[in-house]
């Protein structure tokens, strides 16, 4: 560990900001390709109502990957820096709040989209039938 700390500070820093970077993108691609194979299988095998209702329940999906991403990077970048100025306490205060912070969210995540269920996917229009059908792929993404 010591070593990839001290190339933070004398590394390449197109090499650590692919180092920093390629597991954010394969992060958000592995969503994609979920929400995608999700669509095919579905449209085959459940039906266009199916579609309409998973289609409804992204954008909960991609909020949710969103908010760990932002703390993820953000988090990374003060700890870079408190580690770059060789300040421990601090980056150890840094990933502490982070887990802290992931924690206060998701709950307040789950709680929110529990109890505001029906109204966050009209929301995202679903309607009638697909608000039914939404519920069933809603539930488990919280």
């Amino acid at each position: 560990m010591t070593k990839s700390l001290a190339a933070f500070g004398t590394g390449n820093i197109k090499k650590l900001l692919r180092k920093q970077a390629v597991p954010a993108s394969i992060g958000i691609l592995f969503l994609t390709v979920n929400l995608l194979v999700d669509t095919i299988l579905v449209g085959r095998w459940v039906g266009a109502n199916a579609i309409a209702a998973l289609t409804v329940t992204a954008p909960v999906s991609f909020f949710i990957a969103s908010l760990g991403l932002a703390i993820g990077i953000g988090g990374s970048s003060v700890l870079s820096r408190a580690l770059g100025s060789d300040n421990r306490e601090k980056a150890e205060k840094t990933v502490a709040h982070q887990i802290m912070l992931t924690f206060i969210l998701s709950s307040l995540i789950v709680v929110v989209g529990l109890v505001f269920s029906d109204e966050m996917l009209q929301l995202f229009g679903a309607q009638g039938s697909i608000l039914e059908s939404a519920k069933a792929f809603y539930f488990p993404i919280l």
